[in-house]
């Protein structure tokens, strides 16, 4: 027999309505109830008078809590029953094939220790024991992401089963994945409480010690990064990418027979470093303009009659033959900074 909405509504309905007759709600809830009666006749378009009959007649006399506590009984019932005939059938033979598989474990025959807790599971898939221990196999063989497998399904059928999570720590740590063990063994320690074991404890320390470790590296590599990042910026050289004209002044012709220390023009003439930089600075006056305010150059430039205390006047520069000649002004192709280089 089919049963529609319409007739689970009622059902509701009737459960509401008893609970109200039998005082299980409080007082002060029972008109809010009724309204929500209402609401759920008016939604499904039932009478609620029909609530009684429709129970009879399609649920075979059973109110909703009656077929709930029925369901429930039917499948714990089901599920003791499963599990009295694994134990009645399969039990011993799976706790022996186990025993086989710590000794193989032992003798470090992982192999055949993996083979033999797969028979047990295959008697007994949800035992956590098999499950844990064939993770340790697995791990010992070096194929953790099965052991990865193995001891998340243990937890997954009893997260309370402490030792699945040292496996699955183990396994983590030796992918790579510090982080996720760490996590792990605490999961671990958590669960054993008080009475922690050594090798949960000492692999939650590796992993956070591994964890720190790791974080230290980064920073330090970033701080690297960041450093190299700067000091490749300071060697740039001076505004518009082109080089720091004071630090060439300050090493090009020192003590030559410029003024201050300055080099001569001769001098500057014969350094292939400071011509090639004239000449890419002809073609950027705002970044002649900003090389200017270096107090080296500026006093280089006082010294060779260019400009006053307020700094050298850029039109004069642009228009001056003599330097437009040296800075490939009047050569785009540079032929005569090569002639004068040969000089």
């Amino acid at each position: 027999m089919t049963v529609s909405n319409k007739d689970i509504a009622l059902n509701i309905i009737n459960y509401l309505t008893t609970s109200i007759k039998n005082k299980q709600i409080n007082e002060e809830y029972v008109e809010s109830l009724d309204v929500a009666i209402d609401c759920i006749a008016d939604a499904f378009e039932v009478n609620k008078e029909d609530a009684e009959s429709t129970i009879k007649d399609k649920f075979q006399g059973k109110s909703l809590d009656q077929l709930l506590n029925t369901i429930i009984t039917s499948s714990s019932s089901a599920t003791s029953t499963k599990e009295s005939e694994v134990d009645a059938e399969t039990r011993a033979k799976a706790d022996a094939l186990k025993v086989e598989g710590n000794r193989a474990m032992a003798a470090k025959n992982f192999s055949v220790a993996i083979a033999k807790y797969t028979e047990a599971i295959e008697l007994d898939s949800n035992n956590v024991v098999y499950l844990s221990n064939r993770a340790a196999a697995y791990s010992s063989s070096g194929d953790h992401a099965k052991a990865v497998e193995d001891a998340e399904k243990a937890i997954e059928l009893n997260p309370n089963f402490a030792k699945a999570y040292s496996r699955l720590g183990l396994a983590k740590y030796a992918l790579g994945d510090a982080k996720s063990s760490m996590e792990a063994y605490k999961q671990g320690l958590d669960i054993e409480g008080e009475t922690k074991s050594e090798a949960m404890r000492k692999g939650y320390e590796t992993a956070k010690k591994r964890v720190e470790d790791e974080l230290e590296t980064t920073l330090s590599s970033n701080d690297t990064r960041s450093a190299d990042s700067s000091s490749a910026g300071a060697g740039a050289g001076s505004a518009g990418g082109l080089p720091d004209f004071g630090s060439m002044f300050g090493g090009a012709g020192a003590g030559a027979g410029g003024p201050g220390g300055m080099p001569s023009f001769a001098d500057m003439m014969g350094n292939p470093q400071i011509m090639q930089a004239a000449q890419e600075m002809m073609s950027n006056p705002n970044a002649m303009a900003d090389l200017f305010n270096n107090p080296a150059v500026r006093q280089m430039a006082q010294s060779m009659g260019i400009g006053g205390e307020d700094g050298p006047d850029l039109s004069n520069i642009m228009n001056n033959p003599m330097l437009r000649n040296f800075m490939g002004g009047n050569n785009p192709g540079g032929n005569d900074n090569d002639n004068n280089n040969n000089a």
